[in-house]
């Protein structure tokens, strides 16, 4: 059996063969070309020949475009907060001054009592003072009281 034979008719059609059963679309030829169950159905427009237009899929259902999409999204929200930390960070250390307390990143407080262009000079202890690198400061603690006159 051919598939010609098989689109020629446009009702759709259901051959059901099993092993040593009669084909039950009344063919013998059937039976012996097909040993499986298979469901056959014929679309009447490709039977009379007329080709369908190709569906329109939407621009979304792309799972490569919408996996690129998700990634946009995802990286935008990681470098817009990565920026606003910086900015936060970067207005902490402008607002630091001399008489500022603060604790390094190696966890030492002391504070501010010179302001250079990368470092900062920190007294951590009587006449103990240590050079701290700008980067180096993990918070301000806040702004030293005046000194007392006696």
């Amino acid at each position: 059996m051919s598939l010609n034979f098989i689109l020629a008719d446009a009702a759709p059609k259901t051959v059901s063969i099993g092993p040593g059963a009669p084909a039950q679309a009344g063919n013998a030829a059937v039976s012996n070309a097909v040993k499986a169950t298979e469901t056959v159905a014929v679309d009447p427009a490709a039977a009379a020949g007329q080709e369908q237009p190709p569906q329109q899929v939407p621009f979304f259902a792309n799972p490569i475009i919408l996996m690129l999409v998700v990634l946009g999204v995802m990286f935008f929200f990681t470098f817009r907060s990565q920026k606003k930390q910086q900015q936060k960070r970067q207005q902490m250390l402008d607002t630091i001054v001399k008489g500022t307390r603060v604790m390094l990143n190696n966890g030492i407080y002391g504070t501010v009592t010179e302001v250079k262009d990368k470092t900062y000079m920190v007294e951590i202890a009587d006449k103990v003072v240590v050079e701290a690198l700008k980067s180096g400061v993990a918070e301000v603690i806040g702004t030293a009281a005046p000194a007392e006159k006696k």
